[in-house]
C-alpha cells in the first residue's frame, strides 16, 4: 500500500472539513473531529447517493456552515443527499423535502417550506404548544453550589455560583472549556478550585467524593461515557451507588429492578424490560437511562453535557420537563448545550465561556442568541480594546 500517496488524499479531503492531521490517531481528536474525519471518509468514496445521520451533532457553529457548504457543492454536482437530523433548523434551512417517522413507522413527507409546528405535531403524534416549560416564577432559592478559581487545562481562574431551584445555563464554542468545567468541579479533572456547598466549604478531589456530596455529572457522550450499553438498564442505573442495592456484600438483583422500574416510570422511559441493554433503545430513551441513573443517587447538584444531543422533538420535551420538574423540588441544574434555542428556553440565568473564562452573565432579559454568540467569540474584548 502507498501510504504517500494516502496521506496527501486524506489532506485533501480533510482541507474541506478541518484542520486535522492525516496522521493523528481518531482515538485521539475530539468529537467533532471524529465526526468530520468520518464524514470525510464517505466522501472519499465515488457515491451518487449520500446519507449524513446527525452529522452536525459535535459540531461548532462555524464547521456546520462549512459542512453545509460542502453539502450543497455536493448537491449540485448530481449528488442525492439524505440528511437525518433532530435540528429543525437544519431540515428547513437545508433540505427540499422533510420525511417524517415516528416509532419505526413512515407518518408522512411534505415539501419545505412549510410550518415547523406541522413537521413538529407529525414527529410527536400531538400538539407541542411549548416546546420548553415555563420558566420559575419566584426567585431562586439560597446559594447552593459556589465555585471559585477553577483552573486547569483551558480553564484560567473561572467561578460561578448556583442557587436552589436554579437552571443555569453555560453557553460557549467547543473548545472554550464547558465540558471541563463540569469535569473540574465534579471531580472528573484534576484542578485547582474552591468550592462551598450550601455555604460550607468541601473537598471534592474526585468523582466518588461528588457523589458523596449530591453532585452529579450527565455526559455529552452518552455512547462512550455515559451508560454501559450492553449490560442491563437495571445495572446501568445502579451504578453510580451500589450500596443502595446491596446484601450483605451482594447486589440484590430484586432491589435493582425495582429501582430501575421506578426510576423508569417517573422518566417515562419507553423500554422492553429492565434487563434489556441500553443498546436497543432509542437515542432519547438512553438519555432518559442516563437520567435514570443521576436520579439514583437523589442529587443536590446536576450538571448536564448536552442532555438532548441526538434527541427526538418528542424526548426532549420531556427532558426539559423532567429538568424543571427537578428544580421545582429545590435541585441545582446546570446545562451545557451548543443548540442556542434550548440554552434560552431553558435556562434562568446564562454564564458564557470564551477560551477557558467567563466573558458574561445574561439574566432572563438579556438572553439572546446575538448576545450569547458576542460574548462566546470573544467580540466583547475586541470591543472593548478598540
Amino acid at each position: 500500500m502507498n501510504f504517500a500517496a494516502l496521506e496527501r488524499k486524506a489532506k485533501t479531503v480533510l482541507e474541506e472539513l478541518c484542520d486535522v492531521d492525516p496522521a493523528a490517531k481518531v482515538g485521539d481528536l475530539s468529537i467533532s473531529n471524529q465526526q468530520l474525519v468520518e464524514i470525510a471518509k464517505a466522501l472519499t468514496l465515488d457515491a451518487r447517493i449520500l446519507i449524513l445521520d446527525e452529522p452536525t451533532s459535535a459540531l461548532t457553529e462555524a464547521e456546520t456552515e462549512k459542512l453545509f457548504r460542502i453539502v450543497h457543492r455536493l448537491r449540485e454536482r448530481g449528488l442525492g443527499i439524505i440528511h437525518i437530523s433532530h435540528r429543525m433548523a437544519e431540515i428547513f434551512d437545508h433540505c427540499d423535502r422533510v420525511t417524517v417517522f415516528r416509532d419505526g413507522e413512515y407518518v408522512t413527507c411534505l415539501n419545505i417550506p412549510r410550518r415547523p409546528a406541522e413537521v413538529v405535531n407529525n414527529m410527536v403524534g400531538r400538539e407541542i404548544s411549548h416546546l420548553y416549560p415555563a420558566k420559575a416564577t419566584q426567585p431562586a432559592g439560597r446559594p447552593l453550589l459556589e465555585v471559585e478559581g477553577v483552573t486547569c487545562g483551558v480553564l484560567n481562574n473561572v467561578s460561578l455560583s448556583l442557587r436552589e431551584g436554579e437552571i443555569l445555563g453555560i453557553g460557549g464554542l467547543i473548545g472554550a472549556g464547558r465540558s471541563e468545567l463540569a469535569k473540574a468541579i465534579c471531580g472528573l479533572r484534576r484542578s485547582s478550585k474552591t468550592v462551598r456547598l450550601m455555604g460550607e466549604p468541601v473537598e471534592i478531589p474526585d468523582f466518588s467524593a461528588a457523589l458523596e456530596r449530591g453532585l452529579v455529572y450527565v455526559s455529552e457522550d452518552r455512547k462512550g461515557e455515559g451508560l454501559f450499553l450492553d449490560l442491563p438498564i437495571s445495572m446501568n442505573v445502579s451504578s453510580l451507588r451500589l450500596s443502595q442495592v446491596t446484601k450483605a456484600g451482594l447486589v440484590d438483583r430484586a432491589a435493582e429492578t425495582a429501582q430501575a422500574e421506578t426510576l423508569g416510570r417517573r422518566l417515562r422511559l419507553k423500554a422492553g424490560k429492565p434487563e434489556d441493554p441500553p443498546s436497543t433503545l432509542s437515542g432519547g430513551n438512553q438519555q432518559k437511562v442516563a437520567l435514570a441513573r443521576m436520579l439514583s443517587v437523589n442529587p443536590k447538584v446536576v450538571f448536564l453535557d448536552e442532555p438532548t444531543r441526538g434527541v427526538d422533538v418528542g424526548a426532549k420535551s420531556e427532558i426539559h420537563a423532567i429538568l424543571r420538574e427537578l428544580c421545582e423540588q429545590g435541585v441545582g441544574v446546570v446545562v451545557i448545550s451548543s443548540e442556542l434555542p434550548e440554552l434560552i428556553g431553558l435556562s434562568d440565568r446564562i454564564v458564557v465561556l470564551h477560551e477557558g473564562e467567563i466573558t458574561g452573565e445574561l439574566g432572563p432579559d438579556e438572553m439572546t442568541e446575538e448576545a450569547i454568540i458576542h460574548l462566546a467569540s470573544g467580540l466583547h474584548i475586541q470591543g472593548d480594546a478598540a
